[in-house]
């Protein structure tokens, strides 16, 4: 996301810097080699807003709390202002609530006006944060691409925004963030860039027709995973153990990872697959499967977000467990 003059990176980083792109703005480029699992940003909320379905007041409210130097970093972000009336409905449903039919206006007013405001920055920059969402200025730096390198999360355990490497970065490559969800298809993708106000390049969202590009070859996948993502989203969870009466439950999982793995996606989705695995192999008596899911389960949730993420124990505590239990079994094999 850009800014009016050239930000800066974190004082005392080593990991990136911010560069001018010509007809993009800016972004944050490598400034070495960056292996997976690498913590890169951790950063405090400049500006919270407790509530997903914000109005300006809620904006205006927190931003007044803030200090003149913190309101005038506020406006260097960028601002979605300044689009297309016409790439935007005209009309509200009648059906709408005021509340809501509010909210729709303001942020549309926001999107289509001349000048930057307090929502058509906020509306851009927020990021997750609990039941809300909050402006993380350094972590708003980084530009977006369906098929990032790098993922956020907001680690409510040390009370930050972190962002680590997904996937091994080159010296001067571009580390970026999804803004959206990697099970969507490219249309609705689309969509959801077109609030930030710009469309896709990555390769991700290229030409799709030719069988042997990685659009085409993406969008088959994603596809899968969300075919495989309905069959078995009641079956996981509290409900794991119905999944595990079903035969082809695991094989399912399996192919879930494999997916998520070719499309690089390294993330707290594909960390929680492999914990299904690792449980469901459990509960079977295949401790070795477990065993060896489980480490899976718990090597990727130590990449994207790190030790002390809230529930990274749960993770480790259920490896622990597994490898008691095959460490039982063996022994007994061995008596």
């Amino acid at each position: 996301m850009e800014s009016t003059s050239l930000p800066a990176a974190p004082a005392g980083n080593e990991y990136y810097e911010v560069r001018a792109i010509p007809g993009k703005g800016y972004g944050c480029f490598a400034l070495k080699p960056i292996a997976r699992g690498t913590r890169i940003l951790v950063e405090d909320p400049l500006l919270i807003v407790p509530i997903a379905d914000y109005m300006l007041c809620d904006i205006e409210k927190a931003f007044e709390e803030l200090t003149p130097e913190q309101k005038k970093l506020y406006f260097t972000l960028h601002s979605g202002h300044g689009q297309d009336p016409k790439q935007w409905p005209s009309h509200i449903h009648e059906s709408v609530q005021p509340k809501e039919r509010q909210r729709i206006e303001e942020q549309h007013a926001a999107r289509i006006g001349k000048e930057p405001t307090l929502i058509s920055v906020f509306q851009i920059n927020c990021m997750e944060m609990n039941a809300g969402a909050a402006i993380f200025p350094y972590a708003a730096r980084f530009n977006h691409a369906c098929n990032p390198n790098a993922c956020f999360s907001w680690n409510e355990k040390i009370g930050k925004e972190t962002i680590h490497i997904i996937k091994d970065v080159a010296t001067d490559e571009e580390i970026t963030l999804s803004y959206c969800d990697m099970l969507h298809d490219k249309a609705l993708r689309s969509y959801d860039c077109k609030h930030y106000g710009f469309v896709c390049d990555c390769p991700a969202c290229g030409k799709d027709e030719d069988e042997s590009t990685f659009a085409y070859q993406s969008a088959e996948r994603r596809y899968r995973l969300q075919e495989l993502e309905r069959a078995t989203r009641f079956l996981r969870g509290v409900n794991l153990s119905e999944g595990a009466k079903q035969d082809d439950f695991v094989q399912k999982l399996l192919e879930m990872a494999a997916l998520h793995t070719f499309e690089g996606d390294y993330t707290a989705r594909l960390a929680a697959v492999f914990l299904d695995i690792a449980l469901v192999c459990e509960h079977r008596g295949d401790f070795k499967m477990a065993e060896v899911a489980g480490v899976r389960a718990l090597q990727v949730k130590k990449d994207c977000q790190g030790t002390d993420f809230p529930n990274y124990t749960k993770y480790a505590d259920s490896l622990h467990r597994i490898k008691t239990k095959l460490a039982m079994v063996e022994a007994q094999r061995g008596a």
